[in-house]
């Protein structure tokens, strides 16, 4: 995979979403950057994140759901 790739992704990610291990960049790269654009954009496309992992780290989640 080029480093260009890598990098590219690397900034997508950090700029369109909230940045990203090494491990995901290079996942995501592998996917092509108009796979993950589109990804980014569409995210019902996504699998949803558990609702004790939001919780988790942003208690008032639960209090504004309820």
């Amino acid at each position: 995979m080029a480093e260009q790739d890598i990098a590219l992704m690397a900034h997508l990610m950090r700029r369109a979403g909230f940045g990203a291990s090494l491990d995901e960049i290079e996942a995501k790269a592998a996917q092509g950057y108009d796979n993950v654009v589109q990804e980014l954009l569409n995210p019902e496309t996504q699998e949803a994140v558990e609702e004790d992992l939001l919780t988790r780290y942003n208690p008032s989640y639960h209090e504004a759901a309820a």
